[in-house]
């Protein structure tokens, strides 16, 4: 399962949005979702409880009947049943009880890059970030299903490979080890990374823009949420000199730095 080497987008959003009691959120989540750069995000399911149940076609009106239903955790996007699995997202819903914070709800995205789609995909992660109201998140790729999988949900040792450092390894894992952290200060740069309100209060993001450092730097909604960019094709991420470029973008992005003295890489 996911054994196949095909360069693959990792998405992870931390976000505050309550899909559940908000309609217009949902419907526009939906019509991100149904766009032709998620086309292998193509099987919709529910999750709820510990089970993934209804499995179909997706439709936008049926991701937003699922999103708005208190009974279900989050719907499911997959590749469909018979396929080799190289795609699949979760959109909680916000049934969760959490503290109301900037980064209380996430949500993972894990799809095929389509050298052809980059500009469409990137502008969509966009629009949900901005539909989300994303506190902290990142786009990496990663050069397999299985390796963005990971990289997205987190939670256990980083893997090693061209392109991840050590000390990116480390900032990965920070990520985790300082969940709280995370709506006021950064593990660590990716090859896209998400801003939240928190974090631009006190970076400037003209000094950023200014830096250099980044192919592109987007205000999406005004000092609430914007995206860097480290270069223009993502697939720089899977090549070793891509660790120079986010040696300068750490030290534009460090006035939000997390202290991760205490992180090890021990299993």
């Amino acid at each position: 399962m996911g054994g196949l080497l095909i360069p693959t987008w990792a998405v992870r959003f931390d976000f505050a949005t309550k899909l559940v009691d908000d309609e217009a959120a949902c419907k526009r989540v939906a019509e991100i979702l149904v766009r032709p750069c998620f086309h292998e995000l193509e099987r919709l399911s529910i999750h709820r409880g510990d089970r993934w149940i209804e499995h179909g076609p997706k439709s936008a009106d049926r991701i937003v009947s699922i999103l708005r239903d208190a009974r279900n955790k989050a719907a499911t996007l997959d590749t469909r049943k018979g396929r080799e699995i190289v795609a699949n997202a979760e959109i909680r819903n916000g049934t969760r009880e959490a503290p109301a914070e900037p980064t209380r709800y996430d949500s993972e995205l894990m799809f095929p890059v389509d050298a052809s789609a980059v500009e469409a995909t990137v502008a969509a992660v966009c629009e949900l970030a901005a539909t989300l109201d994303v506190g902290a998140g990142f786009v990496a790729v990663e050069p397999a299903y299985d390796d963005a999988h990971r990289a997205a949900i987190g939670l256990s040792l980083p893997r090693a490979r061209t392109g991840v450092s050590q000390r990116r390894r480390i900032e990965r894992r920070g990520r985790d080890w300082h969940d709280i952290d995370r709506p006021t200060l950064l593990a660590g740069p990716e090859w896209g990374t998400f801003l939240g309100a928190q974090h631009l209060a006190k970076l400037d993001l003209e000094t950023v823009r200014r830096s250099g450092a980044f192919a592109r730097v987007v205000e999406i909604t005004p000092a609430r949420l914007a995206f860097l960019q480290v270069t223009e094709n993502p697939e720089d991420d899977l090549r070793e000199d891509f660790e120079a470029k986010l040696i300068e973008a750490r030290k534009v992005l460090a006035p939000i730095a997390m202290d991760l003295s205490d992180v090890n890489l021990d299993g």
